[in-house]
């Protein structure tokens, strides 16, 4: 948001830390020593977006450079996108505060359908004329990229290009090219967009032009001879690019909150249904001893203490047992926890299974995806029935207590058995309690949606009426007390198909939806299907030429101009064994498929046979050995934007940046540890302070000094610490004394008669119902200590604890002198340095 007015709206907004900037990893250049200004765009909430991994690499590998300045952008969630709207404020970057048009390129992350919608809240609120055709060479290209971009054509009218493909090498030629093309004195934005299609990957919708059939089919023509189509762009080595070592840490409470290592990219398994599994071949690993250095650096720069290892198919990665032998190796000033999201049925080893032993349990995720060893046939999953319950029987005996096995319903030559099959297998799954342990079973239910680029792209897609008729029978037949079933809203997937196979034609459908309100789509509490139908109704469109409609043989489709470097033959191949339930095997194990992903001189698979590396080089600082601790007492400051956190996100921010010092701190013992650090009573979110503490056990040899420098340097500067106090020479208390505090109103005042005449009562109660319904009486007066008027608009108060009871000034305000709850939210409450 822009900084200058980003104070006057916090106030006013939930969990207004979306909105701050500043966090640890985050980078602000000077924008007048740089050539190049990049927005990364995310469509949707910063928890989101923030945690997403390819935005990370692609914000580390721009900001490596140092003339080039990339900085970030959230969908703002409704309330601030109100706010916006109301005070004329554009939508900038969290960084600088640069307004989104002034940039000089926008990427857009392009992950799920359902954040359309957002798009084109985004580029409204920044300024930017929504159709490419309209924006002239004053604006900023606007680009687009990840798993939706390979089929681009719904969004082809938005977008001045596409990257198709592994973005690290592809966005620093875009980059050159523009900057160059700048300091050679611009030129209009058609030549500019020629220079950047002959990059590999980077596809120009402007120019094919597009027309369509008396079947309503959709052709596009190629408008220069030498540009016909897209080959993707591929990244052969992953060791080729730096790894983000300093990720963004996020506030607030994203929904990857752990250090998340890639440790490889591609899944060669052959799953029909699967897109990413086709669209990221060939299968790409890190070594051990490159993801150890990783780890080492990157604990020690963001203050994480849990890790999660990200891969399409964690347990078939050559190297599993040592690197998690290795990660196992760091103490708990290290790493605390190692997540595992998934294992595939049948890879949990021996070997495997005792280091899982020592990890903590969270959720486990088995996908049969169907009920049927028929069905998996179909698909090629390649797990049997047994391989499912042996690893769900391993995973109950190694601690985990919650299983989730997630399934697909409308899958090609899906019958009513096959809906049964899920019923039997959930049930046979939660009858497993090796003991006599409690265990439960979460089924998750969701409508296959055909797409682009697998065998299946041509298949008919589950229609909503069918998929609530499944749904009605699961709900019937699953009652248990073992399972909970959950589904996705078949609307949602109705729309999610339309998108994922569509064409130009859908633009302006995307407008009217957006016109009429849709907002945050994949949000189930924010998805309005009666907009979208309203939608359809006025543009024209039919969702079920989308959907309902299987694609002939032979048919041009709207993505065949996207080469992902697998054969059409292939996939047409692989569609003709799914009906054969014949099966593929992996390459991976066996001989090439002939997927023609791969030419073996710059395209290969990358593997690493497990090769151990050195962990005895690679454990953390200060592992090891025996300390002594002692208990100190940290006092701090929140001014300024750091009133904006909550609590919970405060404590993260000190749990970390205490764990980027090096310095040793006292943990708890068990299984999971935790470090050792007790803060004083909560502030409400927006209140200032001159004055905090917090409390935590560090060894005796550590310098209280040094140890506040240090600290100082990795927090938000609105947060400082002053001094670290060793216990025993804290001062003893003398009382209870009151907490005194400066209240600076803008535009209401509280007379000096007023004040006199509350301070006059002997007694002010007011009767408030706490969340759980009990009725709580709380005395005013006798809980304010002082009160004294400097001018109209700053008020001294000091408070004292009454009856157990912490009244807060926000209390007094509107309580006792009736000023508006707005009013309150904006005054500038600060909470003055204790006295000594």
């Amino acid at each position: 948001m822009n900084k200058n007015n980003i104070q006057e709206i916090l106030p006013y907004v939930e969990l207004p830390s979306r909105y701050l900037g500043g966090e640890v990893g985050s980078i602000k250049k000077d924008l007048s020593r740089v050539d190049l200004c990049v927005a990364l765009a995310f469509p949707d909430l910063y928890e989101i977006g923030t945690s997403h991994f390819g935005m990370q690499i692609l914000y580390s590998l721009l900001n490596s450079r140092d003339n080039i300045a990339a900085e970030r952008l959230f969908a703002p969630a409704p309330d601030m996108e109100a706010q916006l709207r109301e005070r004329g404020v554009p939508l900038a970057s969290l960084e600088s505060g640069l307004p989104m048009k002034e940039f000089d390129f926008i990427g857009i992350s392009l992950l799920y359908e359902l954040n359309f919608t957002n798009i084109l809240t985004m580029l409204d609120l920044g300024g930017i004329p929504f159709y490419a055709r309209d924006r002239g060479d004053d604006f900023p290209l606007v680009i687009g990229g990840g798993p939706c971009a390979f089929n681009p054509e719904p969004l082809a009218d938005f977008f001045d290009l596409f990257v198709i493909g592994d973005g690290e090498d592809a966005v620093l030629e875009i980059s050159d090219v523009l900057i160059r093309w700048k300091q050679g004195g611009g030129g209009t934005k058609k030549n500019l967009l020629k220079l950047l299609a002959s990059i590999r990957g980077v596809y120009v919708p402007s120019f094919f032009e597009a027309s369509h059939d008396a079947d309503g089919i959709q052709h596009l023509t190629p408008l220069h001879p030498e540009y016909t189509g897209v080959s993707r762009a591929i990244l052969p080595d992953l060791a080729r690019v730096p790894f983000p070592t300093s990720p963004i840490v996020a506030f607030g409470k994203p929904v990857h909150d752990r250090l998340r290592l890639e440790i490889a990219r591609g899944c060669s398994r052959g799953c029909r249904f699967c897109q990413a599994g086709m669209i990221y071949r060939p299968v790409r690993e890190r070594s051990v001893g490159d993801l150890l250095d990783i780890t080492r650096k990157a604990l020690a720069e963001t203050g994480y203490s849990d890790i999660s290892l990200l891969s399409l198919s964690i347990g078939d990665y050559s190297g599993l047992v040592p690197l998690m032998e290795h990660l196992l190796t760091l103490d708990p000033s290290g790493c605390t926890a190692i997540s595992l999201p998934s294992i595939r049925a049948g890879r949990l080893t021996p070997e495997l299974m005792k280091l899982v032993k020592t990890v903590r349990k969270t959720g486990f995720t088995i996908a049969p995806e169907a009920g049927t060893q028929r069905l998996r046939d179909v698909i090629n999953k390649n797990i049997s029935e047994k391989e499912i319950v042996d690893t769900v029987t391993s995973a109950f005996e190694l601690g985990w207590r919650n299983i989730k096995l997630y399934f697909m319903m409308g899958l090609p030559t899906e019958t009513q058995e096959d809906i049964q099959g899920m019923v039997d297998l959930a049930r046979r799954l939660a009858g497993i309690r090796p003991g006599g342990i409690k265990s439960r079973v979460n089924v998750s239910v969701a409508t296959f949606i055909p797409k682009a680029h697998t065998p299946f792209e041509r298949c008919v897609q589950l229609s909503p009426e069918k998929a609530r008729e499944n749904l009605d029978f699961l709900k019937q037949n699953l009652r248990h007390p073992g399972i909970k079933l959950k589904w996705q809203d078949p609307e949602m997937s109705l729309l999610e198909g339309v998108w994922a196979r569509g064409d130009r034609r859908l633009s302006s459908l995307l407008v009217s939806a957006w016109k009429k309100g849709c907002r945050l789509d994949g949000w189930s509490d924010s998805f309005d299907f009666g907009l979208w139908k309203e939608a359809f109704e006025e543009t024209g469109i039919d969702p079920d030429f989308y959907t309902k409609r299987e694609r002939r043989e032979g048919e041009v489709l709207p993505w065949d101009h996207i080469d992902t470097g697998i054969s059409k033959k292939y996939l047409e191949a692989e569609f003709k064994k799914a009906v054969n339930l014949e099966s593929t095997r992996d390459c991976r194990d066996g001989e090439c498929t002939g997927c023609g992903i791969c030419d073996f001189k710059t395209v290969a698979p990358v593997l690493h046979d497990g090769d151990r590396g050195d962990a005895s080089a690679r454990t953390m600082p200060g592992s090891g050995g025996e300390s002594h601790f002692a208990k100190y007492r940290c006092y701090y400051s929140r001014l300024g934007t750091a009133a904006h956190f909550g609590h919970l996100e405060l404590v993260k921010i000190f749990h970390r940046a205490i764990r980027r010092t090096g310095v040793r701190v006292k943990y708890s013992k068990g299984f999971h540890p935790s470090m050792k650090l007790s803060f004083d009573n909560p502030l409400p979110v927006g209140m200032e302070s001159e004055e905090e503490f917090f409390n935590l056990h560090m060894e005796l040899k550590a310098d209280p000094e040094g140890f506040v420098e240090k600290l100082n340097m990795f927090l938000p500067e609105s947060l400082k610490v002053l001094s670290c106090v060793p216990w025993a020479l804290l001062p003893k208390k003398k009382g209870s004394g009151g907490v005194r505090y400066h209240i600076f109103l803008d535009g209401h005042g509280v007379t000096q008669m007023e004040i006199d005449e509350f301070m006059a009562l002997s007694d002010f109660e007011i009767q408030e119902t706490s969340f759980k319904g009990k009725v709580r009486r709380t005395d005013l007066r006798r809980s304010t200590l002082a009160l004294a008027l400097r001018d109209r608009s700053i008020i001294e108060m000091e408070l004292i604890p009454y009856q157990d009871r912490t009244v807060r000034p926000a209390q007094i305000l509107t309580q006792v002198f009736d000023l508006p709850e707005k009013a309150v939210q904006k005054a500038r409450i600060l909470k003055l340095q204790q006295v000594r």
